[in-house]
């Protein structure tokens, strides 16, 4: 009875020595792609919410400024098929060519918020990481101090 007891405590003692703390951590992909298809779906998932407003907004902006070219555009366009003049082709280049910047701007944002959060996804538990290992300075002598 003593032999398994002490099994038993062995086995305990060695399963607690080996098991580690849970750290939380993000997946920087899963930030990356919440980001692409969601506005400030990544900034959101990595717990970064003035991000997350920030481009929210920023996005939506250019998304709204997209369609309200879009319309513009469409309106000159079917003006211009019936009026045949040029003012109203001018507006119609006009309109277009801010849509086309717009898309493009929207395209711009959506990368560099996708590699935002691709970025703060991997940073995520940085201090947790950085609090476990020092640099100690004693006596004339350089040390690293690690914490478990």
């Amino acid at each position: 009875m003593r032999k398994i007891f002490l099994i038993i405590f062995l086995t305990f003692i060695l399963i607690s020595l080996t098991a580690e703390e849970k750290v939380i951590t993000k997946q920087p992909l899963k930030a990356a792609i919440l980001s692409c298809f969601i506005p400030g779906g990544g900034q959101l998932y990595n717990g970064k919410y003035l991000k997350t407003g920030f481009v929210f907004a920023l996005e939506g902006s250019f998304i709204g400024l997209a369609a309200y070219h879009h319309l513009e555009a469409e309106k000159y366009y079917d003006r211009y098929k019936v009026s045949e003049l040029d003012s109203d082709y001018n507006e119609y280049v006009k309109y277009y060519e801010r849509r086309q910047s717009d898309f493009f701007w929207v395209g711009t944002i959506i990368f560099l918020s996708a590699i935002d959060a691709y970025v703060d996804a991997h940073l995520f538990d940085f201090e947790e990481r950085e609090n476990k290992i020092h640099l100690k300075f004693e006596n004339n002598t350089v040390g690293l101090v690690y914490n478990f």
